[in-house]
C-alpha cells in the first residue's frame, strides 16, 4: 500500500502509550473484547482466533507485532478487523479512539529515519502527539504466518 495522502481518513488506535492509525479504507469493522481462542504453534504475533457471525478470523497482537517492549494487555482489547486481500484479520489493539484526518502536512516517512519499508510507513504530529501511520498489507506477511494465508474467506 502507497504511503497514505494527507486529508486521508485514519483510525486513530492506541497501544500503551503509542498512538497509531490505520487508513480506514482497510478497516472492516472494530468489535469489542472478545474471547481469543489459542492455536498452538502459531508465531507469537498471533493471539489465535476469534468466532464472529459464523466465520472464524484469526487475531494478531499488534503490540507483539510491531515489537512494543513490556505492553501490557488490557482487560479489555479492542478488536479491529482489517479487510486483507480477500480475508478479514483481527488486530488486538488496547482501545479504538478516533477517526481523523492526516494532516495536510506530510510526515516523516520510515525510509527517511532509516527504517526499512514495513508496518510503519509514516510518522505524523498532530495536536502535539507523535502517530505512527500503519501499513496493514505488511501487518501479515504470509512468508512469516503462512496458515493466515490458507484461512477460509469471509462473505
Amino acid at each position: 500500500m502507497p504511503l497514505r495522502a494527507p486529508g486521508d481518513q485514519v483510525l486513530v488506535v492506541r497501544l500503551g502509550e503509542s498512538l497509531h492509525a490505520i487508513p480506514v479504507g482497510a478497516v472492516e469493522e472494530i468489535l469489542p473484547a472478545l474471547p481469543v481462542e489459542r492455536v498452538a504453534q502459531c508465531p507469537a504475533f498471533v493471539r489465535g482466533v476469534v468466532y464472529v457471525r459464523g466465520h472464524l478470523i484469526p487475531v494478531l497482537d499488534l503490540a507483539e507485532r510491531l515489537g512494543i517492549a513490556d505492553h501490557m494487555r488490557p482487560a479489555e482489547p479492542h478488536i479491529v478487523c482489517l479487510r486483507w486481500s480477500s480475508r478479514l484479520v483481527g488486530v488486538e489493539v488496547d482501545e479504538a479512539l478516533d477517526l481523523m484526518q492526516l494532516p495536510e502536512v506530510q510526515g516523516l516517512s520510515t525510509q527517511f529515519l532509516g527504517v526499512p519499508d514495513g508496518m510503519i510507513q509514516s510518522i505524523v504530529e498532530r495536536g502535539g502527539q507523535i502517530i505512527r501511520l500503519l501499513n496493514p498489507a505488511r501487518l501479515v506477511a504470509p512468508d512469516e504466518a503462512p496458515g493466515l494465508a490458507k484461512m477460509p474467506t469471509r462473505a
